[in-house]
């Protein structure tokens, strides 16, 4: 059975440890995890924390899903993802339109890239094909957190998974990093990680 979240404590405990204001648009993704969470049949609340941590960086610290480059517009989000190949930076333009006429640069709590990617945790979340065919679904808050829970919990992002690096025997914050992009900013991640697990349970990491 999933553990319920003492949220009260929760908000107290991240005022103390990150900011002392609380935004909106944080208060609504964290209780649309928290949401998730109690639906679900997870348990482990290092699992949470590390989902939190994910979400926290990949989002700027807003909670909110988002494009790629923090980016207002759709045709902004092209023009960052371009620039990059352009510099050399990525090997492949994968914001260019696929013959739908949609563009697959990275969207949500954690960044989904590619067309393949979009079909793939649509499915997994039980859209079909509807992800594919209109990416920007990746923006709904409720639709977000699913892709990020799934996508970690299932290994769908890169092979690796929440269990490798949380269970009976291994708690390992930095290395979880992996789960998402190799270990780009791992230290960074994992001490939100920590905290968080803090905030979750008034324990330390």
């Amino acid at each position: 059975m999933p553990l319920p979240i003492a949220r009260k404590h929760f908000f107290e405990r991240y005022r103390r440890q990150f900011v002392n204001r609380l935004r909106q648009t944080q208060a609504d993704g964290f209780e649309a995890m928290f949401d998730y969470w109690e639906r679900s049949s997870l348990s482990d609340l290092r699992w949470m924390a590390y989902a939190l941590a994910t979400a926290y960086h990949e989002t700027g610290a807003t909670m909110a899903p988002v494009r790629e480059g923090f980016c207002k517009s759709d045709a902004d989000s092209v023009r960052v993802v371009t620039r990059l190949f352009e510099q050399g930076k990525i090997k492949r333009n994968y914001a260019l339109p696929h013959a739908n006429g949609q563009c697959y640069f990275g969207r949500g709590l954690v960044q989904i890239t590619h067309g393949y990617n979009y079909e793939r945790l649509g499915r997994a979340i039980g859209l079909g094909r509807q992800l594919y065919d209109n990416p920007s679904l990746a923006l709904d808050l409720g639709i977000a957190v699913q892709i990020l829970f799934v996508g970690m919990v299932e290994g769908l992002f890169t092979r690796k998974c929440l269990a490798d690096y949380f269970n009976d025997t291994k708690t390992d914050y930095k290395n979880a990093r992996r789960i998402i992009n190799g270990l780009d900013r791992a230290e960074q991640v994992a001490g939100y990680g920590k905290r968080f697990y803090f905030c979750l349970t008034g324990k330390p990491a």
